[in-house]
């Protein structure tokens, strides 16, 4: 196998190691445009073709080969540095690759739809099925481009039918399948994973999704009259697509609604998610170049074509991930891999210069959280997937992820040395939003399918599923939202009641959780304005909405048959997706995320809401969930990475003294005090802090 460096960039960067790139990226658009085409190639199947390549676990990487090294699987067990041939179980075109997350178990896909899996790491292969006794596409393409390993333990897998493209499924690791039938008008290309389900798109020039493990299947929308090839979920519910024709499409709400949003030159092949709002895009036709995104999707510039040979372009590629970095890697038509490094602090620092949303508060508000606060911490890109919230209970912590369909279960009893403990992953919690405890209990909440699962927690480290109950449908078109996808939202549970609120209904469910192994819906009435947080107090249940919603509701709750809706605050304004409640004293303090306001509402008279202040400032950005110790708000900002924190009185006046900062508070989400420790979750960095209370309160005070 043959390395070749590459010198794209000048020369003072053309020798930088990859710790020498955590030193700084450049933020203007001809250095940052520089660092990113600054690949490393090998050849590793000398004269091609390398479409697929998958991710095997932390350390190894398979791809295959096509025509001259048709059937040929080569293998990488240092995150692509090295390459080493592997097996050739087929002498055939291998299509596709299904990893399983075992290193030694996984699967491929030919181009006569043969699937074939080995359990020891490709030493020893079976062919487990031929899926079409016959090619049944007239254009004379594969017969099969993708197969795909599910977060259920499935097998999937596509076929190019030009009478319409079929899907095939498998639960028992492809010892038995079944014809899902034909979901398309033509031919099927790729299977993606995107948060709440999966997508398939094809030659039909539409997209097609299943929340239910590919059991059935919707159409989305007509994007084109012209094949869509190249596909790949950004995270934060984004999800790009673009045809044969060069156009790029990009949902911004997990596939059910599309924008056009660039006509690029070249056929669409393949597209590689960098993090944080970047990605790489391939065209195989004219002058097969690569394109990048900095903005999720949103606009485009163009690179270069490939730096191995003439006529080259990029076939297929992957993201790798690790606890601080990012590595792309691709495999190209001509048989090489291209490879790029990124440091994620240094990558997202420069993103951000770059698109001019630099996040850092640079006023004397400004608090960098040092090891002396930050008594422990973990990254954890297997379970902490786009994290929502944070409840405890007993020294462990409820994690839902929305993107990862689980809840993480991380133990901090040693809060220096926290550790995930469970990830818990089910059917029944696809889209995981909202936790409670109670007791020995854990409630978990899913947004899309609008189901409540109950599980026991007397061992946290193995929750046992007790029930999962239904809680309403499928509720209106929110236009907010482009969809109705954001159905069940909040959770709370007290006193053997769970206070569930329905978005895309715009009502409240009561259930009767007093028997946690069958639970019933004891009562539901609509709030009128949305419905999305919500707090008991009492006998006194206090909701804001978002998405819609720009008010507060105080409802009496002591007949649980019969709530009544006691008082109302609206403001279209000032009150725009009020999304998070806390209460201190005889106060309610209520966000305003897209407003960006903090509200303090009296509630001395529990069922009557009477403002008394509102506080807006132009470093608090996407105010989030709030939580209190002593008379310390801390406040979430997710959209400039910080959490304000906020002074208040027995009068329920409010100042933002400081605002928190730290790289792995990328797009904080999750906050909760336990005791003496804050603990906070990061999306864009998949992190768990803990923070000494009694150290930060040290440092604010010498700061003043």
């Amino acid at each position: 196998m043959k390395r070749i460096s590459v010198l794209l960039l000048l020369q003072a960067l053309c020798v930088l190691s990859f710790a020498q790139q955590r030193a700084a990226l450049p933020g203007n658009r001809d250095s940052i445009v520089s660092v990113f085409k600054s690949w490393t190639v090998q050849e590793v199947a000398p004269g091609g073709r390398i479409d697929a390549i998958r991710q095997l676990d932390k350390e190894a990487v398979l791809c295959a080969g096509r025509g001259v090294n048709r059937g040929k699987l080569f293998i990488s067990e240092d995150k692509g540095i090295s390459w080493r041939f592997l097996a050739q179980p087929v002498t055939i075109d291998i299509t596709c690759i299904a990893e399983t997350g075992n290193r030694n178990e996984f699967y491929i896909l030919t181009a006569l739809s043969d699937v074939w899996g080995t359990r020891d790491g490709g030493v020893t292969w079976k062919h487990l099925k031929t899926l079409l006794p016959a090619n049944r596409n007239r254009q004379r393409y594969a017969a099969s481009y993708a197969i795909m390993y599910t977060r259920q333990g499935s097998l999937l897998v596509t076929d190019t039918d030009s009478d319409g493209g079929h899907v095939y499924r498998s639960t028992d690791k492809g010892q038995h399948w079944q014809d899902m039938g034909a979901i398309s008008h033509n031919a099927l290309y790729r299977l993606e994973q995107t948060g709440n389900g999966i997508v398939v798109n094809g030659w039909h020039g539409a997209v097609y999704k299943t929340i239910d493990d590919g059991v059935t299947w919707n159409k989305m929308q007509q994007l084109t009259d012209t094949a869509l090839f190249a596909t790949e979920y950004l995270g934060m519910s984004v999800l790009l697509q673009a045809s044969q024709a060069g156009t790029v499409y990009r949902s911004p709400n997990l596939g059910y609604e599309w924008d056009s949003v660039a006509h690029l030159q070249g056929a669409a092949d393949d597209f590689i998610s960098i993090g944080y709002g970047a990605a790489y895009y391939g065209t195989y036709t004219d002058g097969r170049q690569v394109y990048l995104t900095t903005d999720y999707g949103k606009n485009w510039v163009l690179l270069d074509t490939l730096p191995t040979v003439a006529g080259d372009w990029l076939d297929h590629g992957i993201r790798m991930e690790t606890v601080d970095s990012v590595i792309t890697l691709a495999g190209t038509n001509k048989g090489f891999i291209i490879r790029k490094a990124f440091h994620k602090q240094n990558l997202a620092s420069a993103l951000e210069r770059y698109n001019g949303a630099a996040s850092v508060i640079t006023d004397k508000r400004a608090v960098a959280l040092s090891d002396k606060e930050i008594i422990g911490s973990l990254v954890d890109i297997r379970a902490l997937i786009e994290p929502e919230d944070i409840v405890t209970s007993q020294g462990y912590a409820y994690i839902p992820c929305r993107d990862g369909n689980n809840v993480a279960v991380i133990d901090y009893r040693n809060p220096r040395k926290p550790e995930t403990v469970c990830i818990l992953r089910d059917k029944d919690i696809l889209d995981a939003f909202s936790v409670a405890v109670e007791g020995k209990y854990l409630y978990v909440l899913s947004m899309t399918n609008a189901v409540v699962s109950v599980y026991s927690i007397a061992n946290p480290r193995q929750p046992v599923k007790l029930s999962a109950l239904k809680v309403g449908g499928e509720g209106s078109y929110l236009p907010h939202y482009r969809s109705n996808y954001t159905r069940l939202r909040k959770l709370v549970v007290k006193e053997g009641y769970a206070y569930v609120t329905h978005s895309s209904e715009s009502k409240l469910y009561i259930l009767d959780v007093r028997k946690p192994a069958a639970p019933v819906v004891a009562s539901s009435f609509h709030t009128g304005d949305g419905a999305f947080a919500a707090l008991v107090h009492n006998e006194v249940l206090y909701l804001a909405g978002y998405g819609p919603g720009s008010s507060v509701i105080a409802v009496d709750i002591k007949d649980k048959q019969h709530p009544v809706i006691t008082s109302r605050v609206f403001d279209a304004v000032a009150l725009k997706g009020t999304c998070a409640l806390a209460i201190r004293g005889q106060y309610l303090y209520v966000t305003a995320y897209n407003a960006e306001t903090v509200w303090s509402f009296d509630i001395s008279k529990p069922l009557l809401l009477k403002p008394v202040t509102r506080i807006k400032d132009a470093a608090m950005r996407g105010p989030g969930r709030i939580a209190f110790y002593g008379n310390k708000a801390f406040v979430l900002n997710s959209v400039n990475h910080s959490v304000a924190v906020i002074d208040t009185d027995d009068k329920g006046a409010m100042t933002i003294t400081s605002f928190l900062q730290h790289p792995l508070l990328k797009r904080v989400y999750g906050i909760a005090v336990d005791k003496d420790l804050l603990l906070l979750a990061g999306r864009e960095v998949s992190s768990f802090v803990v923070v000494s209370i009694p150290e930060l309160l040290q440092k604010l005070a010498s700061a003043e």
